[in-house]
């Protein structure tokens, strides 16, 4: 299954909920055939985490009564109590909707409750409507009046980690008020595509969803997937090496570095993160051999292929789109397309599809989803490789990156990205997004991690590894030991 929402799984769900339904019904009909029938509420389903409810419906907030006006208007009594179970005092004062039905009900008018960050990747359901994965499971968690008197009750489960949700949503709340920046997220994944915490934050709190609903240009931590198609291809090999002197003209395109870097090869590429190398990779790849790359790691496919998610923004056929591309800018993806493009780096080689749902509930019957779909689209070597170039980045020598714990250092994958951000179809040198990517443990990858803070009002215009860097720091340190991994 290369998508967590199908066509096929969800009407199997709703089958399933249908036929509970209808026998509790018929059920229900037999044995009170004489006697007044009354709707029962579902509430509207669970979204869970390891058993532990991420998103529901609180108790009733308030609530109406809908019914004959000749049954709702007559002298409370007993059995005018039991059938709407409620006390008379409680039936006095409650709003009446009078109807033409030969039954009466209680409406309850329930509140969702769900964590700010987490609704970001979980979607929002209110009177206004539903998004995301709300709106995409609606007609299976939808609330729902049955005459029934079996009533299913229906669970989403997800994959997420409640312990790690919670480590990125307070890390994300904090980078919120410290750093007040236009948005912010930090999003984990197993190494084979789970994922394990998704936190956001946007300054305005009714934006979409920074996660999959916009894209974002990552900057030079695109440049490991450039560099590894290239020696997947053979555009280049482990001996190409080009000079570096700050600031120099391809094809017409003025491309600089940080500052002059001398001679510089693939590991020094990456630890220094030279612009001047990778466009120069990406000339020797071509057009066609880069647009095949990001086609492999599927930067052009849908993450979940939900109808408000954001398309991928791929280069032109340009040389100063193709030398942009091979540092990461003119290229725009979402946040989860570029972590799925990372797990081919983590699992040498083997690209692996993100999935959210593991499974449905339909009171204690279970609805499993099927792992991922994955496919080779590097050979082993290759991805061990860069991996092991990422490994000399997060170290106490070349980064702030690298995550000490007690004297020690855990062994972790990264790469910084520093991106100038489009305003208003320019860019400019203040407004700058800064990214940090990691694959933790390096030596036996279980997770990847990214995390980005998008123009920072509180901070001046700087580099991902004075911005970011110290956060990632923190948020892997916390990880890893929450996982029971040391260094």
């Amino acid at each position: 299954m290369k998508r967590y929402l199908t066509i096929p799984v969800l009407l199997l769900i709703i089958l399933v909920v249908t036929m509970i339904s209808v026998y509790g019904f018929a059920e229900y009909y037999h044995d009170t055939a004489e006697k007044p029938i009354s709707p029962i509420l579902v509430p509207r389903g669970a979204i869970t985490a390891s058993g532990a409810q991420v998103a529901y419906n609180s108790s009733s907030i308030t609530k109406r009564l809908w019914g004959p006006e000749a049954l709702l208007s007559q002298k409370c009594d007993a059995s005018l109590e039991r059938l709407l179970q409620m006390d008379c005092d409680d039936i006095k004062v409650t709003p009446k909707i009078f109807t033409k039905t030969p039954y009466a009900w209680v409406e309850f008018r329930e509140r969702r409750i769900t964590n700010p960050n987490t609704s970001h990747i979980l979607g929002r359901s209110s009177a206004g409507g539903n998004s995301g994965l709300e709106n995409a499971l609606n007609f299976v968690l939808d609330s729902r009046y049955v005459f029934s008197g079996t009533v299913p009750q229906v669970k989403v489960e997800t994959t997420l980690d409640p312990g790690m949700q919670k480590i990125t949503d307070d890390y994300v709340r904090q980078i919120s008020e410290e750093l007040a920046p236009e948005r912010a997220w930090i999003v984990v994944i197993s190494n084979t595509g789970d994922i394990l915490a998704a936190s956001a934050y946007t300054k305005d709190s009714k934006a979409s969803s920074p996660l999959y609903q916009e894209v974002f240009e990552p900057g030079s931590i695109f440049k490991p997937l450039v560099m590894a198609w290239a020696l997947q291809t053979k555009s280049i090999d482990t001996s190409f090496t080009v000079n570096s002197p700050g600031v120099t003209e391809i094809d017409g395109t003025i491309i600089k570095d940080w500052k002059p870097l001398g001679e510089v090869d693939l590991f020094r590429a990456l630890q220094q993160s030279s612009n001047i190398y990778m466009a120069n990779v990406a000339r020797k790849m071509g057009y066609d051999t880069l647009i095949s790359g990001l086609k492999a790691y599927k930067l052009d496919q849908p993450m979940f292929g939900l109808r408000e998610e954001a398309k991928a923004i791929m280069p032109e056929d340009s040389k100063p789109s193709l030398l942009n591309a091979g540092f990461g800018q003119g290229v725009a993806v979402t946040p989860l397309q570029l972590l799925r493009a990372y797990t081919a780096i983590a699992n040498d080689g083997l690209l692996c599809d993100l999935r959210l749902i593991k499974a449905v509930y339909v009171d204690e019957k279970k609805l499993p989803l099927e792992n991922t779909a994955s496919s080779q689209v590097l050979d082993p070597s290759v991805a061990s490789l860069v991996r092991r170039i990422m490994t000399t980045i997060a170290t106490p020598t070349v980064s702030a990156a690298a995550v000490p714990h007690q004297g020690k250092y855990f062994s972790v994958a990264a790469k910084s990205g520093t991106a100038q951000v489009a305003v208003n179809g320019k860019y400019n040198d203040a407004d700058r997004l800064y990214s940090y990517v990691g694959i933790m443990p390096a030596n036996q990858p279980q997770m990847i991690m990214l995390i980005s803070i998008d123009r920072p009002a509180n901070h001046a215009p700087s580099l991902a590894v004075y911005v970011a860097a110290p956060w990632f720091r923190l948020v892997a340190r916390d990880l890893m030991l929450y996982k029971g991994i040391r260094p």
